[in-house]
């Protein structure tokens, strides 16, 4: 569940310990972590709510009926009856129809996609310029021969096909009820920068629980607002949105991303990549404008004045604004 802080903070443990190598870590970027149950759950609950996907009553019965402050992945979750009713009538109104890992995209039908397979070798389902029948196709693209020999795969002839998820690895839900935001504190306390970035698009593990989770470390740590939360731009378009603490701790968002970012901004997602692993800040609109990029023509109806973005101030905000 938590699996890229929690390496990074053994090879860090490991570097304190050796006499020897060390492991050159330079930062940490963890795409729509799990991060803390009591916020990331009730989060997907708001998020259908807030898109329109839950009615108001259903929403408020759930935040009535559960607390989430002890809640755990295994039923009864830790919650009343009440609370479980509630959460499953929610889940029943969503329904099977939506993707819960991009919310805007249609659903892949398996039977149809797998007739296309086996008769035409290629599949017309296509959503938002989304191929959303890719997990089947990775099915039967990954199992050809010529494909497994191209990246020197199953060369012991294994007896069966390959599979997204096996036996072989066991997935603890223990794992899932670990409050991380206590690792990630340690990992930047030994001056690693990290990136925590979300989609727009994922029900799952929304950006609201990570923005205000990261937020909520922030304060912890004491950092101030070195970024104030604005658009970050990719090719002359806004990529998302972004926020940096203490130059160390950056919260971006992915404009039009899945939970898989990749997936459905392949290009937005490599420029986020590219800034990270270059050490450098997203390109805000302040710093567009430096470089000469043309800026976004906006809106000919309505005309708006640029306002000075900054960080919130006091409260649950967090951390104090540095505009």
């Amino acid at each position: 569940w938590h699996y890229i802080p929690q390496l990074a903070d053994v090879l860090l443990t490991h570097n304190k310990k050796s006499k020897g190598f060390k492991f050159n870590i330079k930062g940490v970027a963890i795409g729509n972590p799990l991060l803390k149950l009591d916020r990331d759950v009730p989060a997907t609950f708001e998020y259908f709510w807030s898109h329109g996907m839950i009615s108001d009553e259903i929403f408020l019965a759930i935040n009535k009926g559960c607390d989430f402050e002890d809640y755990t992945f295994n039923n009864p979750h830790n919650e009343s009856k009440s609370c479980n009713d509630a959460i499953a009538e929610a889940n029943g109104i969503v329904g099977n129809y939506v993707n819960n890992y991009d919310v805007i995209l249609d659903v892949c039908y398996p039977s149809i996609v797998m007739q296309e397979l086996r008769l035409r070798k290629y599949v017309t389902k296509i959503s938002v310029g989304v191929d959303v029948c890719m997990t089947y196709e990775r099915f039967f693209y990954f199992n050809l021969p010529e494909v497994q020999h191209a990246l020197h795969a199953n060369r012991t002839h294994l007896p069966y096909g390959w599979s997204m998820c096996s036996d072989v690895l066991d997935y603890s839900g223990k794992d899932g009820n670990i409050n991380i935001l206590p690792l990630l504190q340690r990992i930047v306390e030994q001056k690693i920068p990290v990136w925590v970035f979300s989609d727009d698009q994922d029900s799952v593990v929304p950006l609201l629980g990570s923005r205000t989770l990261v937020r909520e470390l922030a304060h912890t740590m004491g950092f101030h607002c070195t970024v104030p939360y604005s658009t970050w731009f990719h090719k002359g378009q806004v990529g998302g949105w972004v926020t940096v603490y203490g130059n160390m701790l950056t919260f971006a968002t992915v404009r039009g991303a899945s939970h898989m970012v990749p997936f459905a901004q392949p290009d937005r997602a490599l420029g986020l990549f590219r800034s990270f692993v270059l050490g450098q800040t997203l390109p805000t609109g302040v710093s567009l404008l430096k470089s000469g990029t043309p800026k976004p023509i906006a809106s000919a109806t309505q005309p708006r004045r640029r306002r000075r973005p900054y960080c919130s101030r006091g409260g649950r905000d967090g951390a104090s604004a540095a505009p």
